[in-house]
């Protein structure tokens, strides 16, 4: 058990980190950020105010979110450490 939990905590790192695996990247960690405030306020819309759950609404805000990290990604490439 404890050994699956270190590789997802290793995958998650390496979601986070540049090319190097060390160095965490601003572009990265917000987007992971914008993307888990997305789903935290999906859930608190649907359970604390007792509205209806538009998916489309959620479609389109989340695809916005992870457009947005995907192009903030992609532009900070360059600067990213090598190894």
């Amino acid at each position: 058990m404890f050994a699956a939990v270190r590789r997802f905590g290793g995958a998650f790192k390496h979601l986070l980190t540049a090319k190097d695996g060390r160095t965490y990247t601003p572009a990265r960690v917000y987007w992971l950020l914008g993307a888990l405030t997305q789903v935290g306020l999906s859930i608190w819309h649907t359970v604390a105010l007792q509205q209806a759950f538009s998916s489309t609404d959620f479609g389109t805000g989340m695809g916005l979110v992870l457009a947005a990290g995907g192009a903030g990604v992609w532009l900070t490439r360059k600067s990213e450490p090598d190894d």
